[in-house]
């Protein structure tokens, strides 16, 4: 008796072999594998005050609808939380001395699906001292040209004065009277106008003048003795 076949058999070894042989003999193939997630849009300020609290946020595409991971790392400050798309920070506290640099800051982000695949983003954040800032931009030094007293313009004995960010002196050109000592922004101020303690070495009391600044030209007034000073900044 002749063994015959099933024809059912016959035809799904025929089916396997057929695809087999189309997949071995095709230069292309579909390449079946997990993508990573995609971040679309990275969120973190360029710059904080000292002390503030901002919020770092992330959107994100799966593209296989996996649930991903969040893991937020800095380098300073505080984060509330480091596994969410949007996390709260606070920047190092400040200083007690409030005239000090800026200081960079590091972020880092890992965002990882189920399949273990993995997206970064980076960035840098500068920190910094209001104080500082605005007292790096007056440093330098000035020449006096006019004083007025109530208004009136008087004879002036001229002089230089010498701002850094944490000390200044005054020398006037017969030499008749210096100073030397520090000063300190008094809030509220910006970078145009405000108000300035200046304290003098071996001298308990302090002076109180309000400042206009353009730039060029520094205007002390000193409400007290209703003088002006008008300094030129040299360089």
């Amino acid at each position: 008796m002749k063994y015959k076949p099933n024809s059912s058999l016959s035809w799904l070894i025929g089916l396997i072999v057929t695809a087999l042989a189309t997949i071995s003999g095709c230069d292309l193939y579909v390449d079946w594998r997990n993508d990573p997630p995609k971040i679309n849009s990275f969120t973190v300020p360029q710059e904080v005050h000292y002390g503030e609290t901002v919020e770092f946020k992330v959107s994100v595409f799966e593209p296989e609808d996996d649930t991903v991971t969040y893991v937020w790392d800095v380098s300073s400050g505080v984060l509330k939380a480091t596994d969410k798309a949007i996390v709260e920070w606070t920047a190092p506290a400040p200083p007690d001395e409030n005239v000090v640099p800026p200081q960079t800051v590091n972020v880092h982000l890992s965002v990882q699906d189920g399949g273990e695949e993995e997206a970064t983003k980076s960035a840098t954040i500068i920190v910094y001292s209001k104080t500082y800032q605005i007292a790096d931009g007056l440093r330098g030094d000035y020449e006096l040209v006019r004083t007025q007293v109530n208004g009136e313009t008087v004879e002036s004995l001229g002089g230089t004065m010498r701002l850094t960010t944490t000390t200044f002196t005054r020398q006037f050109e017969d030499d008749a009277q210096f100073f030397s000592g520090a000063y300190q922004l008094v809030e509220p101020f910006n970078q145009n106008k405000g108000t300035i303690n200046w304290y003098h070495d071996g001298i308990q009391q302090l002076t109180s003048s309000t400042y206009t600044w353009d730039g060029r030209l520094l205007v002390l007034y000193w409400e007290e003795t209703l003088t002006t000073h008008v300094y030129e900044k040299r360089n």
